[in-house]
Formats: structure tokens, sequence, C-alpha cells
């Protein structure tokens, strides 16, 4: 067995299971740019342990996104049948607006990201634009969405939008205003939360 083909050490697979619990709860509890002192000590592991499974912040958050950016490829993949494609969109936005209210300050990070697709949150984010990008162009063809935009850069829109301090969310005028300009013959109702 060569030293790349070994299986991990135990405690290797432990402290990075430790890593990504603490790191789940810190930036849930603190907001995306929490101190990772915090993480590390609620992981009981040191800050050398933590670098050496994520080198950056961006690393850790990319693996702490992974999850959710993999319902947002399953919620666009099942929504891309569906009979209106407008509403398949609102649905899925809305889904996208709930994930990014979950941590403060993820809706900037992934607005950066979103337009980029060097980073570890761009590289981790690829999948669920590629599926947004496939519902969104079906919305385009059935729904009379305007075609001088392409999904990601609504998506990068709506990440940039004033959040509500309560819930995390797009201000709901702020959201609306950007989804009437979608459709601009038809006047469109912000996601239901």
């Amino acid at each position: 067995m060569t030293a790349s083909s070994r299986l991990p050490r135990a405690d290797a697979v432990r402290n990075l299971s430790a890593i990504l619990a603490a790191a789940t709860q810190v930036f849930r509890d603190l907001g995306a740019d929490a101190p990772l002192d915090e993480i590390s000590g609620l992981a009981g592991v040191g800050r050398a342990t933590m670098h050496r499974h994520f080198p950056t912040r961006e690393h850790l958050f990319a693996a702490v996104l992974r999850s959710q950016v993999d319902a947002l490829v399953e919620a666009a993949d099942t929504r891309t049948a569906a009979a209106d494609s407008w509403q398949a969109l609102l649905e899925w936005i809305s889904e996208y607006e709930e994930i990014g209210a979950q941590y403060r300050g993820m809706s900037a990070r992934i607005s950066t990201a979103l337009l980029e697709d060097v980073s570890p949150v761009g590289e981790i984010c690829a999948p669920m634009k590629t599926a947004f990008d496939v519902l969104f162009r079906r919305a385009q063809d059935l729904a009379h969405v305007r075609r001088d935009i392409s999904g990601t850069d609504l998506l990068a829109i709506i990440s940039a939008l004033p959040r509500d301090p309560a819930s995390g969310r797009a201000r709901t005028a702020h959201l609306t205003v950007v989804l009437d300009g979608l459709r601009p013959s038809v006047p469109a109702a912000a996601p239901t939360r």
C-alpha cells in the first residue's frame, strides 16, 4: 500500500468530523466571519490540526456548504420538469434564500464566489450553478423570462441584496423588484417563506 492510498488514521477522521460539526454550529451561531479559534476550540483540536484539514476559512466554509449545495442541486433537478416553470423558479429561489439565511454573511460570500470558479466556495457552488441554469433557461423558454441575464447573474444579484436582520433573507421589497424585472410584462410575487 502506497502512502497516497493509505486510509486516513482514525483520529484524523474524528478530527475532521469534529471540525465540520463545530464549524457548522459556530457559523450558524456567529456567522460566516466567526473567529476560527471558536471553531477549533469547540472541535477540541488545535488550530494547526484544523489548518491541516482546511488551509483557509474559505476551504472550511466550502466544506460546510457542501450538503446545502447538494440539496439545492436536487431541488433544481426535481423542479426542471414542473408544469409551471415560473413557479418552479420561484420555489427554488425561496429554497436558495432559506439556505442562504442559515449563516449570517453567507449570501455575501456566495455572491462573490458565484462569479468565479477558482475559489473553494466557487468550486463547491459549480454544480448548483449548472443545475439552476437548466431551471432558469427553461423559465426563459416557457415563462417569458428575460434573456439578457444568466442564471448565475440572477443568483449573484439575489445573494447581494440587503438582508433582513431578523430572518437573514433578502428583504422582500428588494427581491420582488428583482423578480418583477425578470418578466417585465408580468408582475411577480416574492417567493413564499
